[in-house]
């Protein structure tokens, strides 16, 4: 039987929206990258992803330290496999 936090996460979707050049501007690229920065959980990364467009995402994590990006991957490659 799944856990319900997993069950949660399953029922999580994607944002589908395409990065308008407002999204994709340095200011907006700094404010996500403040975010996945303070990203602390599988979860918390979900969030994320229902709320930013995917091309915003993909530029803000090229900003993140290392050790973070690399938590970030390890936490991605959760959600896709549960996605």
């Amino acid at each position: 039987m799944l856990q319900p936090a997993i069950i949660q996460l399953m029922q999580r979707h994607i944002c589908e929206l395409k990065a308008t050049k407002e999204w994709l501007m340095l200011d907006s690229i700094d404010y996500i990258t403040e975010c996945l920065e303070a990203c602390r959980s599988a979860e918390m990364l979900a969030d994320l992803r229902e709320i930013f467009p995917r091309d915003t995402l993909k530029g803000a994590s090229i900003k993140l330290g290392k050790t973070q990006r690399e938590i970030i991957q390890k936490w991605l490659q959760h959600l896709n496999t549960i996605h």
